[in-house]
């Protein structure tokens, strides 16, 4: 049986760039849904989380997996609290079927794990990062647009996942692994780190 799970994330750039870096997963129809008008996915998570349970009644998502960018804080800083808050106020049907996840930075520190590929989409050498880590790449959006010779934009982001190998980038980065994991029904990374 195929598993159906909506991802909620952030914004366009996820929107585009995710099924890219998921597609590789067989049996497994994964949909990217983000607030409207650039709200922020922390503010409107219950609301949207929601939405996706509800539209469909007839064909709900086995999971949804609530993808935030935690900016460089531990991730339970970030995740621990919206976990909790909305634990309190999601019906309990829904509330068994939602994962928490998270980028350690940014998606970007994800380009970075699969240093080959994004080198040769950038003709170019990345600078001084640390690649074999790119979890604790500080701020890796704006290295990315440092390095890039056009604008960054989401379709830029959508390109580099296109050419982007994700089990390169799941040996290398524990906030993807722990991502690909929510999604596959394999280890909960956040348990995993937490041993």
């Amino acid at each position: 049986m195929a598993r159906n799970v909506v991802v909620l994330a952030s914004g366009r750039t996820e929107l585009l760039s995710l099924p890219h870096l998921v597609s590789h997963l067989q049996g497994t129809t994964v949909k990217v849904r983000i607030p409207p008008n650039n709200r922020s996915l922390i503010k409107v998570a219950e609301s949207l989380i929601k939405s996706v349970w509800y539209e469909d009644i007839d064909n709900q998502p086995e999971k949804i997996i609530l993808l935030v960018d935690v900016d460089g804080k531990s991730p339970a800083q970030v995740v621990d609290p919206l976990q909790h808050r909305l634990s309190t106020r999601l019906p309990d049907e829904i509330k068994m079927r939602v994962r928490y996840e998270y980028a350690q930075w940014h998606l970007e520190a994800w380009y970075f794990a699969d240093a080959t590929n994004l080198r040769e989409y950038l003709g170019r050498n990345l600078g001084h990062v640390d690649t074999s880590k790119p979890d604790e790449i500080e701020n890796p959006k704006l290295h990315l647009k440092n390095l890039l010779p056009q604008v960054y934009t989401a379709r830029v982001s959508a390109e580099i996942a296109r050419k982007a190998s994700p089990p390169t980038i799941m040996g290398r980065s524990p906030s993807f692994k722990g991502f690909v994991d929510a999604v596959t029904n394999g280890t909960d990374h956040r348990e995993a780190c937490e041993r």
